[in-house]
């Protein structure tokens, strides 16, 4: 009998630190499980801003109730990105048709416009020009010129908040911002405003009997 207790006395002294490591090892990797954070199971899935589909040469219209063109949009490639469903463009150009009203065109060298298509940033050599009225005297052509423009479609209203160069007929104008709303015909330049305005005939140009 004592024998055996001896032999089995043997055995757990070899087995001891082999007892004592996997304690060690169990005790740590418990306080790992108990400090760190678990990851909630219901965590959604969130979407990265990365592109879903292209396309090349795009045209898109819209059209007024009657049928005829509201709104015409090209771009030399737009990107669609999923997470936000917004959409980037290269070169993009707008031009709007309104009754009773001079057309307006808009370009840039790239946009970016919303899900639902009424908000248009245009960026990097922003041009905006509204074509003369009947009288080209009371209502001649106008011009924006800026790195920035925003396009509010459904409102029919022209704003930056960047330094702009406006011209009107023979008058031209700059300023830190603009707001053009193509409704009422008002233009409202945005503060250090200078240039010259001309209310007679051109320079030059002899007045009229």
């Amino acid at each position: 009998m004592q024998a055996i207790l001896s032999s089995l006395s043997g055995i757990v002294m070899r087995l001891l630190p082999l007892l004592l490591m996997a304690f060690v090892a169990g005790s740590t990797f418990w306080l790992v499980q108990i400090n760190s954070p678990r990851e909630s199971k219901t965590a959604p899935n969130v979407k990265k801003h990365e592109p879903d589909y292209f396309m090349d040469r795009f045209s898109a219209t819209e059209l007024a109730q009657d049928g005829s063109t509201k709104v015409r949009f090209t771009g030399d490639k737009m990107i669609h990105f999923e997470d936000d469903q917004t959409y980037e463009v290269t070169r993009p150009a707008m031009r709007a048709y309104q009754p009773d009203r001079p057309p307006v065109t808009a370009h840039a060298d790239t946009g970016r416009m919303n899900a639902e298509g009424s908000v248009i940033d245009l960026y990097n050599n922003g041009f905006i020009m509204r074509q003369q009225g009947a009288d080209p005297a009371k209502d001649p052509q106008m011009t924006a010129a800026s790195n920035y423009f925003q396009l509010l479609i459904n409102d029919d209203i022209v704003k930056t908040d960047k330094p702009v160069k406006l011209t009107r007929g023979p008058s031209v104008m700059t300023a830190n911002g603009l707001i053009f709303n193509n409704v009422t015909r008002e233009v409202q330049l945005l503060g250090n405003v200078r240039g010259t305005i001309v209310t007679g005939p051109p320079s030059g140009r002899p007045p009229g009997p």
